[in-house]
């Protein structure tokens, strides 16, 4: 276990487990707005690839996502990624780490663990706001 300590969470974290983890994670939802999602996230800050690296998470495979048009195209994504350890200290849901554009929060555990998780672990939910990469219309998507 390495202890992480990201402004005021305090997290115990197998680093290597979560990695591997989304090594062979594939139960993300299909279709143009993951499609989007990780297309738009290989724009992402530094900063937020960091939070990523130090954690072991893949930002491109959350463990749950939802996709939500808004305007100018653009796409609000909220869901969350499957960290292997435990929290030590940091408020629940709210929502306190601000990264760029993205929000993230500690979630205590839920039903919708990866299958493969056996270990101890929490979730970090994220929402963030991000721009249609693609090049078919998000108004098709919509109809």
């Amino acid at each position: 276990m390495k202890e992480v300590r990201i402004e005021d969470w305090l997290l115990n974290i197998e680093v290597e487990k979560t990695a591997a983890i989304y090594e062979d994670f594939t139960e993300v939802c299909a279709g143009q707005y993951y499609e989007n999602f990780c297309k738009a996230s290989l724009l992402l800050d530094d900063k937020v690839l960091h939070f990523g690296d130090v954690l072991g998470l893949d930002l491109h495979k959350p463990s749950a996502m939802n996709a939500f048009p808004v305007e100018g195209e653009q796409v609000m994504y909220s869901g969350h990624y499957t960290i292997c350890g435990e929290i030590i200290a940091g408020e629940l849901e709210a929502w306190d780490i601000v990264i760029g554009a993205h929000c993230f929060s500690l979630i205590e555990e839920d039903d919708h663990k990866p299958k493969l998780v056996t270990e101890p672990h929490f979730l970090i939910g994220f929402e963030v706001v991000l721009p249609w990469q693609l090049p078919e219309s998000m108004e098709l998507i919509k109809k």
